[in-house]
């Protein structure tokens, strides 16, 4: 493993990315551009037909999924004849979640001699993006998940659940006592008390329920059960939904965003010199949606360096992996010359 470059928030290695991937760790965002053997250049003239390159691709995708934190995205740029098959590829280890029409206006499309073409010419490219099967539903401790969840989340309103629960139990009341008497307040036959009290579909009671246990628990004996106050109870509380949250997949659409699988980006016109770079602010729109601040992206297929530079201007941190030295050069001086925070 060579390091080529490394900032504050820049690393970059030349060589094989099968060989520096796993030795990384885990991110929060994967972003790659595999070749794909549509343009010329001798990288991609190694893949000399489909079969061959599709067998690479579910090796790329192997790396990427051991590379992606639980709660981790993969953003997978390919061609439109090879997305269908790469996306099914992607979809036996990780849940796809959209399959991202690219469209890049660019005279050339319209260009082609008619008389040469058997099939329409392709103006768009397409960006496949994944998560991990029951990621969404890590927080709730669903899927194959719950190990991280009890960890983590297991819960991460514990602390005000064992609260609750023991106030209830030194106060000489169970499950059952304090159903009964919120059916004898409210009416009917429901009850709150496996939501306060047990960590299945936990939930904090609101200021007037909160008051009613209150009540409940001391009676009219003097006693102090529920010492807490409220305020300081909702606070903890908000603290540990926020650690609740970050267990979650990052995704953070604004308004004004490009909010269907159909994006808008014009080609990036290859001003770095590597023929399929992509334009900056498609990169910065991929960054911003699923890597959250102060989180890590990975591109193992750096090229000219333009996922780098998307996440030093949004204040995320990046690896790159490129196996040729002349775009490893370009990438870093990028990382030195052109980042400008947004």
């Amino acid at each position: 493993m060579r390091q080529y470059y490394a900032d504050d928030q820049v690393t970059i290695y030349c060589g094989d990315s099968r060989e520096i991937v796993p030795g990384l760790g885990r991110f929060d965002l994967v972003a790659i551009d595999p070749p794909y053997g549509k343009v010329c250049g001798h990288f991609d003239e190694e893949w000399t037909n489909r079969p061959a390159m599709l067998k690479d691709s579910a090796a790329w995708r192997d790396l990427a999924v051991d590379a992606m934190k639980p709660n981790g995205t993969l953003y997978w740029f390919a061609w439109p004849s090879l997305a269908g098959r790469i996306e099914a590829q992607i979809a036996e280890r990780l849940n796809p979640l959209a399959h991202i029409v690219w469209i890049k206006p660019s005279p050339h499309a319209q260009k082609h001699c008619p008389e040469l073409l058997r099939a329409p010419g392709s103006e768009t490219e397409r960006i496949l993006m994944a998560e991990h099967y029951g990621a969404d539903n890590m927080a709730l401790g669903e899927s194959g998940y719950a190990r991280k969840c009890d960890e983590a989340r297991g819960f991460v309103f514990e602390p005000i659940r064992a609260y609750l629960a023991g106030e209830m139990e030194r106060a000489g009341h169970s499950l059952v006592s304090v159903n009964k008497a919120w059916q004898a307040w409210k009416g009917g036959n429901g009850g709150m008390s496996s939501h306060w009290f047990t960590d299945s579909q936990w939930a904090l009671p609101t200021a007037e329920n909160y008051a009613w246990l209150q009540r409940l628990f001391n009676g009219e004996t003097g006693t102090d059960y529920l010492r807490r106050e409220y305020d300081d109870l909702r606070k903890e509380y908000e603290d540990l939904r926020k650690e609740y949250e970050d267990l979650r997949r990052y995704f953070d659409m604004h308004t004004g965003d490009q909010k269907t699988d159909v994006w808008r980006f014009a080609a990036s016109g290859n001003r770095h010199g590597h023929p399929t770079e992509k334009p900056l602010d498609l990169m910065q729109y991929i960054v911003r949606l699923s890597c959250r601040p102060g989180g890590t992206v990975l591109d193992f297929f750096g090229g000219s360096g333009t996922t780098a530079v998307a996440a030093k201007s949004l204040g995320r941190k990046c690896v790159l992996v490129e196996r040729e030295e002349r775009y490893c050069e370009i990438a870093a001086n990028r990382c030195k010359q052109e980042y400008l925070p947004l």
